[in-house]
């Protein structure tokens, strides 16, 4: 099933994506893996913006195990 307006990938998740911004309607392969199916799906950019992007390492408060690199 086709997913509609996903929220985010980050350029690094775009296979081949280099570091240019692409344009809305270029098809693209994610490489992408925080939704099921998501790795080797293919794409279309709707749009796209330059900002800035944090990768957290954190332990969750209740006490389970420690999360890296995590975007969202």
């Amino acid at each position: 099933a086709e997913v509609k307006n996903h929220k985010w990938v980050v350029q690094e998740e775009i296979k081949g994506a280099g570091n240019k911004a692409l344009k809305p309607g270029t098809k693209v392969t994610l490489e992408a893996n925080h939704m099921e199916g998501m790795k080797g799906a293919s794409a279309e950019i709707v749009s796209s913006k330059k900002t800035t992007v944090y990768m957290v390492d954190y332990t969750p408060a209740n006490g389970g195990e420690k999360v890296t690199n995590h975007k969202w």
